[in-house]
């Protein structure tokens, strides 16, 4: 997108133009709860206004609530759209979505394979699932440290702390674009403490990075174990209420499988361990991203009163994994309830 021309920006009702603050604006549709409306920007930095039929797989702004219940808002993609839309930073917030996408389509694709398993063989069936949850385990890592890479951006690049001694530590340490980089030390993990001892970050932040450390490094090791080949997913098995997999194998094995879980006295629903992955994921980035929030003055909302929502034709399946983290659904199969209002997904403002 060309440059657009700040006069143009002032007339947008939905913006704050006086909040850009040198960052870059990425027009998104907005929805006003009857219609969409969208702005191309012309070569000659002006805005084109267009109204939109529908949009399929984007996300769009809204201060009256989502135009479709499976519309979702990650508090992550809302915050990084609203106050960090830095140069620098786009192309990082542009893959993180993306990420989420994908996760949604793996979802999508775990429901259509199973929906068609009676059209081919059980055990290709199984290969094909086995290559997506393999591929998640590979986006998944991958949110970590795009995260990190945003996180490292703006804390290195546009904070600065009033606290003397603490601001020359972190520009002696600056942060690293990795998010292992952050959580270990010498092999082991770092404390809360010792975070904030190497790199100034807040305590409450620091906290988050020590809390999460341990998924991230469970995910991290069955992602490298299964790219160097020195381990895979297994088998998987094909039943007519979802996919299954042995609670005993290497990659299933720590999971806290509950008695609901099993198939038979062998064999667990693989659907619980999905959803963990996916939404311990998000939880996990979110939360990172909102304590650093608490103690540290982003830039202002470039639209204020406004909520980003993420719409994918996949996301039906991603509520769906939601239902089984809350452990309203367990298997393929079976009708769930209503996602609960404390996940890091949302449909509502």
């Amino acid at each position: 997108m060309g440059t657009i021309k700040l006069e143009e920006l002032r007339e947008l009702e939905h913006f704050n133009a006086a909040a850009l603050d040198g960052r870059t604006i990425r027009m998104i549709p907005v929805w006003d709860g009857a219609d969409w409306t969208h702005w191309l920007a012309a070569p000659d930095g002006r805005l084109i206004k267009m109204k939109m039929v529908d949009a399929a797989h984007s996300h769009y702004l809204t201060k009256v609530g989502p135009a479709n219940e499976s519309d979702l808002r990650i508090p992550l993609v809302h915050f990084v759209w609203q106050r960090l839309g830095f140069s620098e930073l786009i192309h990082l917030i542009d893959a993180i979505e993306d990420d989420f996408h994908l996760l949604a389509t793996s979802a999508a694709k775990l429901e259509h394979l199973h929906a068609t398993r009676g059209s081919s063989d059980d055990g290709l069936v199984s290969s094909f699932v086995r290559s997506e949850i393999e591929y998640m385990l590979i986006v998944a890592r991958s949110v970590f440290d795009l995260l990190q890479e945003i996180i490292a951006g703006f804390w290195n690049g546009h904070v600065k702390l009033l606290d003397g001694p603490a601001d020359a530590l972190k520009k002696r340490n600056r942060l690293p674009p990795t998010f292992a980089k952050v959580v270990f030390a010498g092999g082991a993990f770092r404390s809360a403490q010792k975070i904030t001892a190497k790199f100034a970050l807040p305590p409450v932040t620091a906290e988050q990075y020590e809390r999460h450390a341990p998924f991230f490094a469970s995910l991290r090791t069955s992602r490298d174990r299964i790219i160097h080949g020195s381990s895979s997913v297994g088998t998987i098995f094909v039943t007519e209420k979802g996919f299954a997999v042995s609670p005993d194998s290497k990659l299933f094995g720590q999971y806290p499988w509950k008695k609901d879980h099993y198939y038979n006295e062998n064999i667990v629903s693989l659907m619980p361990w999905v959803a963990s992955i996916v939404l311990r994921t998000i939880e996990a980035c979110s939360s990172v991203v909102e304590s650093l929030s608490t103690v540290i003055q982003f830039p202002e909302e470039l639209a204020p009163g406004y909520h980003v929502l993420l719409r994918d034709p996949a996301n039906p399946a991603l509520l769906r994994l939601l239902e089984a983290a809350n452990g309203k659904r367990v298997w393929w199969n079976t009708d769930g309830g209503q996602p609960a209002s404390s996940s890091p997904l949302s449909n509502s403002n």
